[in-house]
């Protein structure tokens, strides 16, 4: 298999994701040369024959992707890009929080932290003195102070998420079961799989059934 350079993989993982449109994609397919240099001519060809003023257009450059890079880089890419913009407290925090949340729903328990302890809290906001029900119909004040109220425990769950990907302590598939739910695979120690907002308050060892508390919570509780 032929091995993109990073730069050109992001060109393309940039376009599947919408972050970049398929008409700049197209105009940087036809500038920049330096493609040429890996595919050969019959694959450099098969690229520029797909038409990208169609509707399949995405699902055709996805396709041709796929002789070059697995599901797992893309599952990785867009998870540290999620990761990374997070990091770097855009506007767009809040709802990546509760991407998160919905990733971790759907199978990637490794969020439980980052997801579940934070995410859920920006989903069904925790602000006393308020109707609100969604992060939406808080003030601005309001989703100020309750962004502000995750640190430092918000910083340290993300760079710990890095860490473990980066590390291949979690490697991602990008595959999913019959029901939707991510794969991926735990690598982890554990003691690394141990929450560090969730602590165990009672447990009946005949049952197995334990009941939990968030740490972050009761510090939200103590700071309204």
């Amino acid at each position: 298999m032929t091995t993109l350079p990073q730069n050109i993989k992001e060109q393309f993982f940039k376009a599947i994701k919408g972050d970049l449109s398929l008409r700049e994609f197209e105009e940087w397919l036809y500038t920049d040369k330096e493609l040429e240099r890996f595919l050969n001519s019959e694959s450099y060809f098969e690229l520029i024959a797909i038409n990208f003023r169609e509707g399949g257009a995405k699902y055709e450059l996805w396709k041709f992707l796929k002789n070059y890079i697995g599901l797992q880089e893309f599952e990785k890419y867009k998870m540290l890009e999620l990761l990374n913009e997070a990091k770097q407290k855009t506007e767009r925090l809040p709802y990546i929080l509760m991407e998160f949340y919905n990733l971790h729903c759907y199978g990637y328990n490794f969020l439980q932290d980052l997801g579940l302890g934070i995410g859920l809290a920006v989903e069904v906001p925790r602000v006393n003195n308020t109707i609100a029900e969604t992060w939406d119909e808080l003030t601005s004040e309001q989703q100020t102070a309750l962004l502000n109220s995750f640190s430092p425990e918000l910083e340290y769950c993300i760079e710990q998420v890095i860490n473990w990907i980066n590390t291949d302590k979690i490697i991602l598939t990008g595959e999913q079961d019959e029901l939707g739910h991510y794969e991926y695979q735990d690598l982890r120690t554990e003691e690394e799989k141990k929450s560090k907002l969730w602590v165990i308050v009672s447990e009946d060892n005949e049952t197995g059934f334990s009941t939990s508390k968030n740490l972050l919570w009761e510090k939200l509780k103590d700071r309204k």
